[in-house]
């Protein structure tokens, strides 16, 4: 049912002079390309407080740079775009709106998973490299310890995946999180949020997908909004898969261009039997065991001592 939904609200033909899309971290397990290079930005976004939605958090590799955003589903598990769960990863930063702070809270990452169907391919079609299918950019990041949040949720992340479909939403405002950089920023990577209107998508080899709009202005989700959350009206409807190739550039997006969101409904239940150890047959496919984390004594110490000199 979901499939021909789908394709009946999705365009069938891609237009010669569409943006082209791209993932902003580098798919280093031979699943496909990315813009590793180039400005971390989030064009039009406004710096957020964690307020407006306490479980978003930062996913970090073992040197401490933020390398995705992600979210507080459960005490032990984050979730995530699949495209930014790699074995880079080392650890969450939550409870805090500038992964590089000292405040907030860390805990290393233990296990990797992916959706079983998760799917990737890009293609050159004449104006460069394009991403022409993506299916279930849907991850999961188990952490070591225990994860609490500081702030209560409005709702549980995924009771609340399950209450719309895209086409309720098409024409609608949504809001996306996400641990980047504007491109007026001097500082490392903070909380921002940029509001775009849903629509479809004009690609069927994107599923199950909704995209997000700016018609007058230059705003889309770039570099550090991937995986991050996707709200309306405060509930997490989907998660960041990838933004237009100008974020990569040195000039803006174009107004009008597409930001891609995989849309989470159709996950709701194997999430849910991942989290809960359900069926295996219905559960998500675990990639790797995370690398070894280093001490996070040393990485702090220094983090204190750029803060005294003035460095960061």
């Amino acid at each position: 049912m979901w499939k021909y939904l789908l394709l009946i609200l999705t365009w069938d033909a891609v237009d010669s002079s569409a943006t082209r899309h791209a993932f902003f971290r580098k798919l280093d397990d031979g699943s496909g390309g990315g813009q590793e290079k180039g400005g971390r930005r989030v064009y039009g976004g406004s710096v957020a407080a964690l307020a407006e939605f306490p479980a978003a958090c930062a996913l970090l590799d073992r040197y401490w740079g933020p390398r995705c955003s992600a979210t507080v589903l459960a005490p032990h598990w984050a979730l995530t775009a699949a495209h930014c769960v790699t074995r880079r990863l080392a650890y969450v930063k939550y409870n805090t709106r500038r992964p590089n702070s000292p405040e907030g809270d860390v805990t290393p990452v233990q296990y990797l998973y992916r959706h079983p169907k998760y799917e990737v391919r890009q293609t050159d079609e004449g104006q460069g490299l394009d991403v022409t299918v993506l299916h279930n950019d849907v991850g999961l990041v188990r952490t070591r310890n225990e994860m609490r949040l500081s702030a209560a949720l409005a709702m549980d992340v995924l009771s609340g995946m399950s209450l719309y479909s895209p086409s309720e939403l098409y024409n609608k405002e949504v809001t996306v999180l996400g641990f980047g950089r504007s491109e007026r920023s001097a500082l490392g990577e903070e909380l921002f949020s940029v509001q775009l209107t849903a629509a479809s998508c004009e690609r069927i080899g994107w599923e199950p997908c909704i995209c997000g709009l700016a018609p007058r202005a230059a705003r889309a989700v770039c570099s550090g909004d991937s995986g991050g959350p996707v709200l309306y009206e405060g509930v997490q409807v989907g998660v960041t898969s990838m933004g237009p190739v100008e974020c990569s550039t040195a000039r803006p997006p174009p107004a009008g261009a597409t930001s891609v969101f995989t849309w989470l409904q159709p996950s709701a239940a194997l999430l849910n039997a991942t989290l809960t150890g359900a069926d295996a047959a219905l559960r998500m496919s675990i990639i790797s065991r995370a690398p070894r984390s280093r001490s996070t004594f040393i990485p702090h110490m220094l983090l204190l001592i750029f803060i005294v000199f003035g460095i960061v």
